[in-house]
């Protein structure tokens, strides 16, 4: 049993290690500056680390004095404290390195996929009357990751409502190859992204989508399980966590010829598909909406993270936010390194 013995050690030094280090990347700036504060009001707290490090009866070179381990390991002088102080910033600085390093490396070389954290949001207004165009955006939100393409698939009532356009005004992706609309099938797909780094925000507009009622009554909107949120980690992970799903109510009293004739406007107004603009690259042709196109909707339940890329998640999330602490990001934000 003594190889299990020798692994639990080595197990237990690792993680030892691991936190020591990512304890000194957070915290080591503070500890080396308190460091002269607690010789001069606690000196028995405090240790010489090269009195440590040399043999007894050698001289210190921090100390400048012969090293007495019985007499203790306490810096003797004001400057040997402020030596010792300038020992642990290297540390810290080197620590703050590896963990740098360690966030580039989850975050590039794709060794573990990306937890699925992403969502997709619809807005919860309940109800429009007969005739009424309302946008609707699609919104992702709870992004801990960044975002290379979206894959966003809708499904809808057609006999209810019909989809007018698909705008991408606003939207963070500036690169887009795909808009479908079928309002035979009740089915809408946009298709876009954004080259390296990706996005790297917790919140984004992805595009807005100007549905028209048609008929009184209760419908539903839905993402479709062919909906993909990929992450920018070397894998193309698809980081979408679920699916949500909205009912709305398409009340019998219609809207106004000169409502109807504002709303086209609207509509007009909010078009940029088709285009080339300085910020986004369109690869399609904006043409009306495509009727009859067969589309592959079967149902593929969001399959759930492992326990390992779980893991790997949270180290990749504790060095994000030590890294983001440093560079002024403050706690709590979920933005990563550009």
């Amino acid at each position: 049993m003594q190889w299990l013995k020798t692994i639990g050690s080595g197990v237990l030094f690792l993680v030892g290690s691991w936190m020591l280090v990512h304890i000194f990347a957070l915290l080591g700036v503070f500890m080396a500056a308190a460091f002269p504060l607690w010789w001069i009001f606690a000196p028995k707290l405090t240790v010489c680390f090269l009195c440590r490090a040399q043999e007894d009866g050698s001289i210190c070179p921090f100390c400048r004095r012969k090293i007495n381990k019985v007499d203790g390991l306490t810096p003797k002088t004001l400057a040997s404290a402020l030596a010792n102080s300038m020992v642990m910033l290297v540390f810290s600085f080197v620590s703050l390195g590896v963990v740098y390093t360690e966030n580039r490396v989850l975050q590039r070389t794709g060794l573990f996929p990306a937890t699925k954290t992403a969502s997709f949001v619809i807005p919860s207004r309940g109800q429009f009357r007969l005739g009424e165009i309302f946008p609707i955006k699609i919104e992702i939100t709870n992004n801990n990751n960044p975002i290379n393409a979206v894959q966003a698939d809708i499904g809808f009532n057609p006999q209810r409502l019909e989809i007018q356009d698909i705008s991408t005004k606003d939207s963070f992706a500036n690169v887009f190859i795909q808009k479908e609309v079928n309002n035979e099938a009740g089915y809408a797909r946009l298709t876009g992204g954004l080259p390296n780094p990706g996005f790297l925000e917790n919140y984004g507009v992805f595009g807005t989508v100007f549905f028209k009622s048609k008929s009184p009554g209760l419908v539903k909107i839905e993402f479709l399980p062919t909906s993909m949120v990929l992450a920018n980690d070397g894998r193309g992970s698809n980081i979408l966590k679920d699916l949500p799903t909205m009912s709305y109510l398409i009340l019998a009293e219609e809207i106004t010829a000169l409502e109807a004739e504002e709303q086209k406007k609207l509509v007009r107004d909010d078009n940029v598909l088709g285009e080339s603009t300085a910020t986004q690259l369109v690869f399609f042709e904006d043409k009306p909406p495509v009727l009859g196109t067969t589309v592959d909707l079967t149902k593929k339940p969001i399959q759930p993270d492992k326990p390992t890329n779980m893991i790997m998640e949270g180290i990749k999330r504790i060095d994000q936010m030590i890294i983001n602490f440093w560079k002024g990001y403050g706690w709590g934000r979920n933005r990563m390194i550009k």
